[in-house]
């Protein structure tokens, strides 16, 4: 005789405990999910202060989507640990958390990459150079080049 799954055991008893102790793990695993996105998100608004970059919203509207990403993801995993649930050996949400190593592993690579940005050489550069660096036009740009013509004669004169 073929061993009934817990899902089928579920459906024939009623006996909710086990099914209860899946939503934890699933729902377990969609926080673990939203936590390593923040802190990539915390990661990411790091190393734009320590480059002196200005914080605008479109990183946080890129979270936001990125979020929406992972959940599709996470859906999908869901209604494969459904299937799975009438299957006698498939007793955890195996894909749920299989998905959520995986994007946890993506989150800390972005981590990672996110503190290498904030060490490297641009964080270091000074000020007149960063704001070289971020000129949006010609008339931005020549007037910065006014302001350090200035400073270098006032330099050359001390």
């Amino acid at each position: 005789m073929i061993k009934e799954g817990k899902m089928m055991d579920f459906l024939m008893t009623g006996d909710f405990s086990h099914v209860q102790a899946r939503v934890y793990i699933i729902l377990a695993m969609w926080a673990i999910m939203c936590i390593a996105v923040c802190v990539d998100l915390w990661a990411g608004v790091d190393s734009a202060k320590a480059r002196g970059e200005k914080i605008y919203s479109g990183g946080l509207r890129r979270t936001f989507a990125k979020l929406g990403d992972y959940w599709r993801i996470q859906v999908m995993a869901l209604i494969f640990d459904l299937i799975g649930g009438f299957i006698p050996w498939y007793n955890l949400p195996y894909a749920s958390m299989l998905v959520t190593a995986a994007i946890v592993l993506i989150e800390l690579r972005s981590v990672w990459e996110n503190e290498k940005a904030k060490k490297s050489n641009v964080a270091k550069l000074p000020e007149a150079i960063r704001a070289i660096i971020q000129c949006a036009d010609a008339k931005t740009a020549s007037e910065l080049l006014e302001k350090l013509k200035e400073a270098t004669d006032g330099q050359k004169t001390a």
